[in-house]
């Protein structure tokens, strides 16, 4: 019977995100590995070290809870920020949802310690440890999706295509219009002499739209001065997949052995690059900028799509929550 039990998950988990690194560097399930790991170890210094380190412990304890508490608060004042400048939308309502859910297990926090009791405890541990983990592998997405938002094209691209979002009236919402400055920049920037990009615009007509994306593309950069011969149109797809697999045959019927670089935005590149994969669409994916105080919440239904998309994280967080129990039958 091991001594120290959730070292010994710790170590498996952390040899996993090793492996799983050299194998394949770019997975997300990466950091879920190492997340794993960290939550895992953490478990098991909260449980030895109280009474060796009880200052260390309050330290750890407090610095965990204001990190807590300061990413709920955010979640709760950018999600009314928003929903007071576009409206109810369920993006943004699930936003402030999700910081009061963290708020709220911090409020448990705060009643465990006031009446205490076993069986509680032991919710509280599994709360905490799932809160733990979920905070700590959104502000790693977080991260990652920072990075790669910034990702700079490929010197020898032949295509830009330009994922569509959506329409204000018949005309680019915010979203698209800096999807499209950013395919023009990339154009712009190409060397003297090189030839010029052609643009491949992506999105269908959605039910609240006037009009189909793509034509609405086409519009506003025909008023950028970029000729007719220079833009195609893909206007059937209504999801992220479909952009990916519509536009690539599109562009397999004109052009064999085109090089394409995807245009979105830049907290959406990471979760395109996983579904371009997925559907075997060979592309580079770079980022547009975002409004800051539409990030947050954009990071957060991505952090979302991916757990669902990937389900590694959703399996990590039951081997997580095993980790107390196991531990339990183990010291009995």
């Amino acid at each position: 019977m091991p001594e120290y039990p959730e070292y010994l998950v710790a170590l498996v988990f952390a040899a996993g995100g090793v492996v799983n690194a050299l194998l394949a560097p770019h997975r997300f399930s990466t950091a879920v590995l190492f997340c794993l790991a960290v939550i895992s170890a953490g478990l098991g210094v909260a449980g030895r070290s109280t009474a060796a380190h009880p200052t260390l412990t309050t330290v750890l304890a407090v610095a965990a809870l204001l990190l807590a508490l300061a990413l709920g608060l955010l979640l709760l004042a950018d999600s009314v920020f928003l929903v007071r400048r576009y409206g109810p939308q369920a993006a943004l309502l699930a936003t402030g949802a999700t910081g009061c859910a963290v708020l709220t297990v911090l409020g448990l926090d705060a009643v465990f310690h006031a009446v205490g009791g076993e069986a509680f405890g032991a919710l509280m541990i599994a709360l905490n440890a799932a809160a733990g983990y979920l905070i700590l592998l959104f502000l790693v997405f977080a991260g990652y999706a920072f990075v790669r938002g910034r990702a700079t094209p490929l010197p020898e691209t032949t295509h830009v295509v330009v994922l569509g979002a959506g329409l204000n009236g018949d005309r680019p919402g915010p979203l698209l219009t800096r999807r499209l400055e950013r395919a023009l920049a990339i154009d712009a920037a190409r060397a003297p002499h090189t030839p010029r990009v052609v643009f491949v615009l992506s999105g269908g007509q959605g039910d609240d739209e006037v009009r189909s994306e793509a034509d609405a593309m086409a519009d506003y950069l025909r008023e950028r001065g970029v000729p007719a011969d220079r833009i195609m149109r893909e206007d059937r797809s209504v999801n992220t997949g479909q952009n990916l697999r519509f536009s690539a045959a599109l562009v397999d019927a004109t052009t064999p052995g085109h090089r394409a670089t995807v245009v979105t935005s830049g907290f959406h590149v990471y979760r395109t690059t996983l579904l371009a994969r997925r559907v075997g669409v060979p592309v580079h994916v770079v980022g547009a900028p975002t409004s800051p105080a539409y990030w947050l919440a954009a990071t957060l239904r991505e952090f979302a799509a991916v757990l669902w998309l990937d389900r590694l994280p959703l399996i990590g967080l039951s081997l997580l929550l095993s980790v107390p129990v196991a531990t339990a039958i183990l010291q009995h």
